[in-house]
């Protein structure tokens, strides 16, 4: 791998890490009817998925400020968790 693209590679990951950069909240239903906060970044879901890139767009996407607010109460954590990682790696908290 060139080493342009292996550097980049490095800073997108460290980007990740930074949860000041995060732009939208996931929540997801649990077993016993509570929410489960996920934060990840839309750029990535958006690059990364279609369902994403329609989803966080002005006429669908709810937002508080600048945080977009995902809220599917009826998708278990465990899905999510697993769905998540068919997209790449997509970091929480």
């Amino acid at each position: 791998m060139p080493e342009f693209t292996q550097n980049l590679i490095r800073d997108l990951t460290k980007l990740l890490d930074l949860s000041d950069e995060y732009n939208i909240t996931i929540l997801v239903g649990d077993t016993n009817g509570k929410l489960v906060k996920f934060q990840a970044h839309s750029l990535i879901l958006r690059a990364r998925s279609p369902y994403f890139k329609r989803a966080l767009s002005k006429d669908w996407s709810k937002k508080e400020g600048e945080m977009h607010i995902f809220k599917k109460p009826n998708i278990s954590p465990k899905i999510y968790v697993y769905w998540s990682r068919e997209f790449g790696q997509i970091f929480w908290k």
